[in-house]
């Protein structure tokens, strides 16, 4: 990101005060910056929104006031900007258009489908469904991919009208294929072909109902029929005393079910659970805890100890209940709710997103053909087609080589006044990484161009719609703010700014003492790949070798060798082996470390003393330093010029009375 936008972004969260006004809060004006007046309301709502994370920090009264002062001088550097005509400007006049479309974009994507997405999710997640389901294979064809889809879909409605007729479900779902679902939630299928279908179908039934219309997936259809409907928790905790059967004869069952019952009874006597777990239950890890199982969702849990649990109520004690492990006695401790919308939007924004959000997007946009009389030319589709080379890639192609400027500037599609042209269509797909590795063959064109009519589409709906909402000329005026105060800042500010050496040499010498050197460590390093390699070089060191010929000699980095292994002046902590070199003494050696995927030995020439940096050493320092002073003096004499020329008054009693009555 850069400087420019992430000033925007500041500009954003330091003044969007939220999109609807608060119509209770005190409408007491606290200060006048030209014709402009803030009130106390205005001042809690943008306080609260900039100290959202740091509300510790704005209790204190010198706090409050320095914001104010902030918002004062916000509002002066505003009407400066105005003063000066800037939005007369061409770039940041098209800069705000540009701007405009993509804001509308992502708050229609935001309003108009991913929050009443997830809010259906999220209610539907508040019921738990079980339903049954017949899959009817497409028939296997070599000439077409999925066969006969007219042959599966006759069969899929058949089955309906069967099941509609009062046919066990059962029944055909030995005929064909099937499976129960057991219990689910909304979101479970999404990320499947035909999922948003079939979950669509599961909520909208009553139990006992048959889907009125097959579900297509890829590989064939599913007629599906809701069998149950319940209130859903998002998750139980349980205790449980596992009798296991110790044989396969009859008689080890029976043995294992009436120790069952006996252990049943003794609970119903008041003998404690815990205790009989714990020197009852196989289940040995969870014995120690007096049966305790912890917390647990839907479906974790093999399925008739699941079903046991998830039909109790929390201290009822059930069983004994069968599993594949022997038999079971439960005890329901405790029930966790569905958690409230706010702490799980944002991962069910995450989950649609990543799912079916794309495919939405395409039929909602779709949807908007019509009522914008979208038109596709397929005549100027097939010139280009013509003209590309289907062999290359999009990141390949130059269309000003293929194309004349009146060719490019052919209209692919129309809609409501609008065209997207050869050009428009193709800096569209530029912007697109995705795009870049299509070839431009008859299918990886098509798709080119259907991506950009479904993003102009869009976004010319989203601007039309977005222009009747207060919420988003809001937020388009704050953002208008921010450019415009950018902008007169750049000019009255950072552009007066010079940084030649003539200035910043005496600010160098004036503040020397912030320019300083710690302690650093002249040394130099053998570095090889393996650790035999490593040792072999340590042993020769040992013997007495030279560590500058061995560095000269066996070094497998080129720069050290180049440089007969001295690495230079490090200073502590910058590396792993400046760290060991500051625990070393000068003309020490260091046995071999594991670094850079390889081995190093380092030799200590000597430590130098903390001492100051040169100019030349210190410049990007002294440059920083001195533009963020001279930044600050030229805005402090340009805001006492604001305020003299636009007055700025603060209602200082008044202000202190409101913060003392809260």
């Amino acid at each position: 990101m850069s400087i420019k936008y992430l000033f925007y972004v500041l500009i954003l969260s330091l003044l969007t005060a939220g999109c609807a006004a608060d119509l209770s809060m005190d409408n007491n004006v606290i200060a006048v910056v030209g014709n402009h007046k803030i009130t106390y309301g205005d001042f809690q709502r943008q306080l609260a929104q900039n100290y959202v994370s740091r509300t510790d920090s704005t209790k204190s009264l010198e706090a409050k006031s320095r914001f104010l002062n902030l918002l004062i001088d916000y509002n002066l550097k505003l009407l400066d900007a105005k003063k000066e005509h800037l939005m007369n400007d061409p770039a940041i006049k098209d800069e705000m258009k540009n701007y405009r479309t993509q804001l509308a974009v992502s708050y229609i994507t935001e309003h108009d489908l991913v929050d009443p997405m997830i809010r259906t999710i999220y209610e539907r997640q508040k019921y738990e469904v079980r339903g049954k389901y017949i899959f009817i294979r497409f028939p296997v064809d070599s000439l077409y991919p999925h066969g006969d889809t007219l042959k599966a879909w006759d069969e899929s409605v058949a089955a309906i009208k069967d099941l509609k007729a009062g046919a066990p479900i059962d029944s055909l779902m030995h005929l064909y294929s099937g499976e129960d679902t057991y219990y689910i939630t909304a979101g479970t299928f999404l990320q499947y072909v035909g999922g948003e279908q079939f979950e669509n179908m599961l909520y909208t039934l009553k139990p006992g109902e048959v889907g009125s219309v097959p579900i297509r997936t890829s590989f064939g259809y599913l007629v599906v029929k809701l069998e149950e409907r319940h209130p859903r928790v998002e998750s139980a905790r349980a205790s449980h005393i596992l009798i296991a059967i110790k044989g396969s004869e009859p008689k080890d069952t029976l043995e294992a079910y009436d120790r069952a019952l006996s252990i049943l009874d003794s609970i119903k006597q008041g003998v404690s659970f815990a205790k009989l777990a714990e020197d009852n239950s196989a289940d040995r890890a969870s014995a120690v805890r007096g049966g305790d199982l912890g917390y647990f969702k839907r479906g974790e849990m093999v399925r008739p100890f699941d079903q046991a649990v998830f039909n109790m109520k929390v201290g009822q004690v059930v069983g004994p209940v069968r599993t594949q492990f022997g038999y079971h006695i439960i005890k329901l401790t405790a029930l966790t709710p569905v958690p409230p919308f706010s702490t799980e939007k944002d991962q069910l924004r995450q989950y649609y997103v990543n799912s079916v959000y794309k495919n939405d997007l395409a039929n909602f946009v779709d949807g908007l053909k019509p009522k914008y009389d979208f038109k596709m030319n397929e005549q100027v589709l097939d010139f280009l087609y013509s003209k590309v080379d289907s062999t290359k890639r999009l990141v390949q192609t130059s269309l000003d080589s293929l194309l004349t400027p009146a060719e490019r500037s052919e209209a692919l599609f129309t809609f409501d006044h609008s065209s997207g042209t050869i050009d428009t269509v193709f800096a569209q797909a530029r912007t697109e990484r995705s795009l870049e590795p299509l070839y431009l063959n008859w299918q990886g064109l098509r798709y080119i161009v259907n991506d950009a009519v479904k993003k102009m589409l869009f976004a010319h709906y989203a601007v039309e719609k977005a222009s009747s909402s207060p919420e988003f000329d809001s937020l388009m005026t704050k953002y208008e703010n921010g450019i415009l105060i950018y902008n007169i800042e750049r000019d009255k500010v950072w552009n007066k700014i010079q940084a030649t050496d003539s200035l910043l040499k005496p600010y160098y010498f004036a503040h020397i003492d912030r320019y300083y050197w710690p302690e650093r460590a002249d040394i130099s390093e053998i570095h090889v790949s393996s650790d035999s390699a490593a040792s072999a070089i340590y042993k020769m060191l040992e013997n007495g070798d030279s560590f500058d010929t061995l560095a000269a000699r066996y070094n497998q980095s080129p720069a050290l060798a180049h440089a007969d292994g001295r690495l230079g002046l490090v200073v502590d902590s910058t590396s792993a082996l400046a760290i060991q070199a500051f625990d070393m003494k000068e003309g020490d050696y260091s046995r071999p470390i594991p670094y850079a995927y390889g081995f190093s030995i380092i030799k200590v020439n000597k430590f130098v003393p903390s001492e100051p940096k040169t100019f030349d050493e210190a410049r990007g320092e002294v440059s920083s330093d001195y533009q963020d002073v001279e930044s600050k003096r030229i805005q402090s004499d340009w805001l006492e010029t604001l305020r003299k020329e636009f007055g700025v008054k603060i209602y200082e009693k008044k202000f202190h009375e409101l913060l003392a009555s809260e």
